[in-house]
Formats: C-alpha cells, sequence, structure tokens
C-alpha cells in the first residue's frame, strides 16, 4: 500500500483558548498566538512548509479551557474522536502552516454527533450524539474555524431536562410508568417522539439556503453558515407526510432528489423538489420486491437520466422501533431470504426502465453512478459505485461508542470494498456486484466518500474516501482511488482519526482532481487540525491546529463566497 506518513505537530505553538458562554448571544472571539521560533519538522514528505497568515489579537485574552466530559473506559482516556465536544461554541482565526491556495474562498461545514452525554447518561452509539457543525471559513489563504451544536428540539429539551427526551438512533427515553410508556408509543406512530437532532448531513440548497438533515424527516433544519445559528425547522410545504427519508438527497443548483420509505405498502416514493420552494413532487414509485418492509436508504446515487433506488436486505423493522431497548441492528432487520434488489427509474416519465436482483450486500454510502453507452452512443446499462461492507452487518454494532473506544490494537474493522453494481437496460432480471478496484490499495476499509461535484452522474475516474492502515478499528486514512489504474494513493498519520476528504475544485479547472481535499483530524493525543491535500498528488499544502480536539465528524458541504 502507497503510504504517505507525516509526524505529529509538536508543541511548538502556544494556542489562547477561547472563553465561551453557554449565552448564544455572548461570545469572545480570538486567535491563537505563537513562538517567534516556529521550526517546522524536517521529517514531513510534503514540500517546505511555512506558517502565514495569522491576525494578532489587539488585547489580551483568557486563557480557559473547560473541562474533558468524563467518557472513559476504565481510567483510560478516550481518543477525542469519541469524547464530547468541549464546549457549545467557539470561534476564531487559526495559524496556517504552509499555504492555503488563494482561490480556495468559501466556508466547509461539517456536520456530525458531537455530544453523547446528557447529566449523567451516556449515549451507546456513534450516530446517538447531538449535532455538532464546524466550519472552515477559506479566504485569501486565511483560515477562520468555528463550531456550534444545532439547536434542535431534541437538544434544548436534553439541555433543559438533563435527560433523553426523544428518540435518537439507538436511544429510548425512559418511561416512568406504564401509562406513560403507552402514551410514549402513540407519539411515535404520530413522529411526535422521533428525534430532529439532524445530525448526519448539511447541503446548500440551490437557492442559497443550508440545511442539515437526518433520518427523519422533522429533522430538517436551517442554518446560517456564516454564523452557524439555528434558524428554524424546514418545514415541507406538501402532503406527502411520511416519517423519514434519506439522509443523503442528491442536491445540486438545479435539483433536489430525495426517496420516502413507505413503511405501510413497502416501496419508496421518489420526490423533487424546486430551488426557492419547499413542495416535493412525485417523480414515481418504487414497490419493493420482497421482504416485509423497504430496505435502509441511507443514500442513493443519480445519473444523468435516472435515479438509481437500491432495495438491500437490511430493511427498517416496525417492531424494533416499538421496543425500549436496542435491538442487535436497531431500527433495522437482516432479511437474506428477502434478496437484494436495484431499480433504475427515469428521472423525466418516473417509468422503472430495470429492475434487477443483485448479490446480497450492505452499504451506507453510494459513490456515485453514470450511463454505460455502446458504440452507437445507446446506454446500455448503469454503472452504480459505492462503499460496500461485504453484505455484513456487524459495521453497525462496530459504531457502538463502547467499542470505538476500547481500541487495544487488534484488527477489528470489518472488510469493505469500492462495489459495483452493473445493471443491464436490456431487460436481464440480474445484475452484477464486484469490487471496482481490489480492497487492498486502500486496506480493505472504505466509507464516507466524496467525488469532484461536476461529475455527478457522470462517468468519472477519482473518488476520495477514509480508508484503513490495519490493524484499526474504524477507518484511519484517506484515500484517492483512481477507477482507471485501479490504484490508490493513501495519507495515514499514526493515532489520527480523519473525517470525511471533501474535494473541491479549482474554478476553470479542465483535470478531474485538479482542486484541494479537505479533511478535519482528530489526534490521539487529544488535538485535532484541518488538513488541505492536494487533489492531484494527494500531497499535504497545509495544515491548521484547532485549539483543542473535536470529535469525529459525518458529512459536509461546500459553500462558496460569491
Amino acid at each position: 500500500m502507497a503510504s504517505m506518513s507525516f509526524s505529529s505537530i509538536g508543541n511548538f505553538i502556544s494556542t489562547a483558548i477561547v472563553a465561551v458562554s453557554n449565552n448564544p448571544g455572548s461570545i469572545n472571539k480570538g486567535f491563537p498566538f505563537w513562538s517567534s521560533n516556529v521550526n517546522v519538522s524536517s521529517k514531513r514528505n510534503v514540500r517546505d512548509l511555512i506558517v502565514t497568515h495569522v491576525a494578532t489579537p489587539t488585547t489580551p485574552l483568557p486563557t480557559v479551557a473547560p473541562s474533558w466530559e468524563k467518557e472513559s473506559v476504565g481510567n483510560r482516556m478516550n481518543h477525542v474522536a469519541w469524547t464530547s465536544v468541549r464546549q457549545e461554541r467557539w470561534e476564531g482565526e487559526l495559524i496556517v502552516e504552509g499555504e492555503i491556495p488563494l482561490w480556495l474562498s468559501g466556508t466547509y461545514l461539517r456536520n456530525g454527533p458531537g455530544l453523547w452525554r446528557i447529566g449523567d447518561y451516556d449515549f451507546r452509539h456513534l450516530f446517538d450524539g447531538y449535532a455538532t457543525l464546524v466550519k472552515l471559513h477559506f479566504e485569501n489563504g486565511r483560515l477562520i474555524a468555528g463550531h456550534r451544536q444545532i439547536e434542535s428540539e431534541a437538544y434544548k429539551a436534553a439541555k433543559k431536562n438533563k435527560k433523553l427526551c426523544y428518540r435518537e438512533f439507538s436511544e429510548v427515553p425512559k418511561s416512568d410508568n406504564f401509562l406513560a410508556y403507552v402514551g410514549e408509543l402513540a407519539n411515535l406512530f404520530s413522529g411526535a417522539s422521533l428525534t430532529d437532532n439532524a445530525n448526519t448531513g448539511v447541503v446548500k440548497l440551490g437557492d442559497g439556503r443550508v440545511v442539515c438533515l437526518t433520518e427523519t424527516q422533522k429533522g430538517s433544519i436551517v442554518i446560517d453558515p456564516n454564523t452557524l445559528d439555528t434558524l428554524g425547522k424546514f418545514e415541507y410545504s406538501d402532503t406527502l407526510g411520511g416519517l423519514i427519508h434519506s439522509a443523503h438527497p442528491i442536491v445540486t443548483d438545479k435539483e433536489f432528489l430525495t426517496l420516502l420509505p413507505d413503511l405501510v405498502n413497502p416501496g419508496y416514493l421518489v420526490v423533487k423538489m424546486e430551488p426557492g420552494t419547499n413542495e416535493r413532487k412525485v417523480i414515481g414509485r418504487v414497490n419493493c420486491r420482497h421482504g416485509p418492509a423497504p430496505g435502509w436508504v441511507h443514500s442513493f446515487p443519480v445519473t444523468e437520466h435516472y435515479i438509481v433506488v437500491p432495495e438491500m436486505p437490511l430493511r427498517y423493522c416496525a417492531q424494533n422501533l416499538l421496543k425500549a431497548e436496542p435491538t442487535p441492528l436497531y431500527k433495522f432487520e437482516w432479511h437474506p431470504d428477502s434478496k437484494a434488489f436495484v431499480h433504475v427509474m427515469c428521472k423525466a416519465s418516473g417509468k422503472i426502465v430495470a429492475s434487477v436482483e443483485v448479490p446480497l450486500f450492505v452499504t451506507f454510502h453510494f459513490i456515485n453512478a453514470y450511463e454505460e453507452e455502446d458504440e452507437d452512443g445507446r446506454v446500455t446499462a448503469v454503472i452504480a459505485d459505492c462503499c460496500e461492507h461485504n453484505a455484513d452487518t456487524t459495521i453497525l454494532e462496530k459504531l457502538k461508542l463502547q467499542n470505538l473506544r476500547s481500541f487495544n490494537g487488534k484488527d477489528v474493522l470489518p472488510d469493505a470494498r469500492v462495489g459495483r453494481f452493473i445493471i443491464p437496460l436490456n431487460g436481464s432480471p440480474y445484475g452484477k456486484l464486484e469490487a471496482a478496484v481490489d480492497p487492498n490499495e486502500h486496506g480493505r476499509g472504505i466509507d464516507m466518500c466524496s467525488i469532484n461535484p461536476k461529475f455527478l452522474g457522470l462517468k468519472y475516474r477519482y473518488a476520495y474516501a477514509c480508508g484503513a492502515q490495519r490493524p484499526c478499528n474504524f477507518p484511519n486514512t484517506l484515500t484517492k482511488i483512481d477507477l482507471v489504474k485501479k490504484r490508490a494513493k493513501n495519507w495515514y498519520e499514526e493515532g489520527a482519526v480523519p473525517s470525511e476528504p471533501f474535494f473541491v475544485p479549482r474554478p476553470g479547472a479542465t483535470e478531474e482532481d485538479d482542486g484541494v481535499v479537505i479533511s478535519m483530524i482528530s489526534q490521539k493525543n487529544g488535538g485535532g487540525y484541518a488538513l488541505l491535500l492536494d487533489g492531484s498528488t494527494f500531497k499535504e499544502i497545509a495544515r491548521a491546529k484547532f485549539p483543542y480536539g473535536l470529535p469525529y465528524g459525518l458529512h459536509g458541504c461546500w459553500v462558496p463566497k460569491h
């Protein structure tokens, strides 16, 4: 495996920690201090790095650091990636080590669970945490960072009552008595008790609004990308109803597409929403081929003319939703006998042009899809790539916080691959699923992917994702996959947990990989930093240390400066 290893930043930078009030109207912004004797390690396999573009505060700042959350295994301090964020909000300019390209102008937003402790109660699963929104604002080679909790009703109620008040991914509020339990079940059917904790993704709509999302429809929350303020609920104005949707809609400046699973009559509504509106309109419906419920659709891909609807044998389970304690697969159930299918729908007509059986699969995230043409330009197949976990559902169990926090050096991360579906459009009842690249190229681990957005739905060559350097219990590298040469370039730093690598193309670029890759790194020593890699060479071009490490985050979006 190719490896580009960088030594961690030393303690040569002294940072002023910003004191932040819990009062949303009060925030002290500050900037890091630094020593005049900066000496960048010469061990890094990158071009010479320099420290640039740092504003000096005009008045001294208090060096107040909130205490660590007491979330530990035995007496061992947890990795900061799996530890609740230190404080509710912070903002400041960071020291840039290296050089940020001057063309990079805008804000990278990253969403994800960041608070797993309420009162004296510790949540159980990575996906339960209350949403922490992080921003990296790039302008003129400078970097201003900040983070803030998304003020969902679930978060505000938990903070006020110091206990869980809504149903999270694996958590259920404890009922005081049987009548309260019956009332809670009634609220579940109405959706009132489901969380609006928008801790999964963040998207910029075509009209400029920025919305944070999760699996529940009520968990759609509008935020200000500059201040990170919570502005309010994103209310859908249609009458389509339903409680859940795909956490990853397809969003461009021109379209918004998503899937609404139907748990009563197993299937999916495929819907679209025009920029500037809150009204979803139905394109068509896919009926499930088998199984008691629709398969989980955390994400789905599209091509230029088609929407690809996966029907995974990991299916929603209403009975598990009703239970007061988590089941092994939480809100889902594995039904291998129900088989697996992929459906292809025409965007324009809503007609299903293919519905094929495929090998069993488990995926959270699709990478991209495109149309394969013959010599005459006729579309013969749809190719859809995803981060596929070898039909192994144990990945959900591995994401329990207890498991993430108890890594002992053993290699326990389940294998994963770039799974490539080949879906023929000639009426064949079967499709194929194969590895697009030798999984050893990326350490047999793959998830949290991005591409050049200009190639969405088109034939493409490069994908960026988190891979693995074994032994590990979680993806711990960044990887650039070349789907033509079938090779990967990998970035790795010992003890680091990187979040999703997000690709931002250079304006005017003609090459697919001409741009930068942004990631946020959580370090085992409790620190963390923002990282920029060259999209082509995959070598480090800049990093900027946070005043303290941030918990692991999930998905992000880019908001360009206009």
